[in-house]
């Protein structure tokens, strides 16, 4: 743990060699000469430990110790002085000081006394990642709920009101299904966050993202010794997320072996960690996502069938925006208004009917894309109104076409993509709007190799 660290002390000397002492010893460091310089970064800047000296211009050191305490009661703070009594050690211990040390002192004396008051802000920052995570609701889950996941038509207030209704069930399980950059995560979402188990984590896990070798000892965790490379004790997501609710993103990725083994978590709620012998318990609510047809990867067996009947218990299906073409208007105002809040700018007008010509083009990466191509279109918008000439990707050629020369124009907006960004594909997919994850699958659904461009 990285501790930033602030000197005050008016002997420029002693806050030097101290400064250099405890930047040696990896900590971040700032110094302050006086009291209102030291209030001045505290408003500025996060610390976790104030190394505060009694004799100060301005106001004495108890003083400070007092007003610092009480705008920022997590700052953990060691007084040094070289003039102190017993009545002043009292004086500042009971006024939230968390260490006392007298002038002179030896620098490993100032190491101990850190020491000891990291394992005060080590408690304090768990303390507050804790009352994160069970925070009803936080502004950015706010945000992703109320703003994002918005549109009039009659679909998506269908999905609202199912999402709602199932929530308040809190064990039954739920499969997602729709195209990448629908909004499947924020549904899940809205179901935890409305359910009883909102008070718990929610974990969101994308199963074609963890190697396959190590996919078991992510979900159920593992004792220390059990494989090579397991130095310590390791808490699993089932583990982790105990009264709370599981998201697993592209669950049809996930291996059979590690599907046999989360049926039976799912249905005893215990499990096995890696290198134990005894079982561990944990009550998790199952929501997944899809974009392929789990019906029939269930019916060629590679999906297990018993898994597929437990996991879709309940079912929501968010149709790609192509085919709600209402919430265009309402998703373009939203992004064209938090782009320009966000970054200060003044919300520029809208070329008539380019509303009407945004219907036409398919958007295959959906919301997402939607997003990715406003922010880009007020990037390079010079004119404070935005016209269609600020979306390169809306041609006649796009709008016009028909599926057989939609598929086409895809693989040729994929090639040009790779090409750009020398093949890198995390990059390319941002290009197109889509994420990377979805970029691999069309990649491989329509053969393109690095040799194709």
């Amino acid at each position: 743990m990285e501790l930033r660290v602030l000197i005050l002390d008016d002997e420029q000397r002693i806050s030097h060699e101290l400064g250099e002492y405890l930047n040696r010893k990896g900590f971040r460091v700032k110094s302050a000469s006086c009291p209102s310089d030291a209030f001045t970064l505290l408003t500025k800047e996060d610390f976790d430990i104030m190394i505060l000296d009694v004799m100060l211009p301005e106001m004495d050191g108890i003083s400070v110790l007092k007003k610092v305490k009480a705008q920022h009661p997590e700052l953990e703070i060691i007084v040094i002085s070289g003039h102190g009594d017993m009545d002043t050690v009292i004086n500042a211990l009971r006024n939230g000081a968390a260490d006392y040390l007298k002038k002179p002192f030896r620098q490993a004396d100032l190491i101990i006394a850190i020491e000891r008051t990291t394992k005060f802000v080590s408690l304090q920052q768990k303390i507050k990642q804790l009352s994160s995570e069970t925070s009803l609701i936080s502004e950015a889950l706010e945000r992703d709920i109320d703003k994002t996941f918005i549109g009039k038509s009659v679909a998506i207030r269908d999905i609202l009101d199912n999402a709602i209704g199932v929530a308040s069930f809190p064990d039954t399980s739920v499969i997602i299904s729709g195209e990448s950059g629908t909004g499947k995560e924020i549904i899940a979402r809205i179901i935890h966050f409305s359910s009883p188990r909102k008070q718990n984590r929610f974990i969101p896990v994308n199963c074609a993202a963890i190697p396959e070798n190590l996919m078991e000892s992510e979900f159920f965790g593992h004792k220390k010794g059990a494989f090579t490379g397991a130095l310590s004790d390791k808490k699993g997501y089932l583990e982790y997320c105990d009264k709370g609710t599981l998201f697993l993103d592209e669950i049809s990725d996930m291996p059979l072996n590690l599907q046999s083994k989360l049926l039976r978590a799912l249905e005893e709620k215990r499990f096995m960690k890696l290198g134990c012998n005894t079982e561990t318990s944990a009550d998790v609510r199952f929501i997944c996502a899809t974009n392929k047809d789990l019906d029939a990867l269930q019916v060629s067996g590679q999906f297990r069938s018993d898994l597929f009947y437990r996991f879709s218990t309940f079912k929501i299906n968010i149709p790609p925006l192509r085919e709600r073409i209402d919430d265009i208007e309402p998703l373009l105002h939203h992004y064209l208004d938090y782009f320009c809040r966000k970054n200060g700018l003044t919300i520029p007008a809208i070329e008539p009917g380019i509303v009407d010509r945004l219907k036409e083009y398919p958007f295959p990466g959906n919301v997402r894309e939607l997003r990715n191509l406003v922010e880009r279109a007020l990037i390079i918008n010079r004119t404070g109104k935005i016209t269609l000439k600020d979306f390169p990707v809306f041609t006649k050629s796009h709008l016009n076409n028909h599926p057989e020369d939609l598929i086409s124009s895809q693989v040729k907006q994929i090639k040009e993509a790779m090409l750009r960004t020398g093949n890198n594909q995390s990059k390319a997919a941002e290009l197109l709007g889509i994420s990377r994850y979805a970029l691999i699958r069309k990649l491989k659904k329509y053969g393109i190799s690095d040799s194709s461009f």
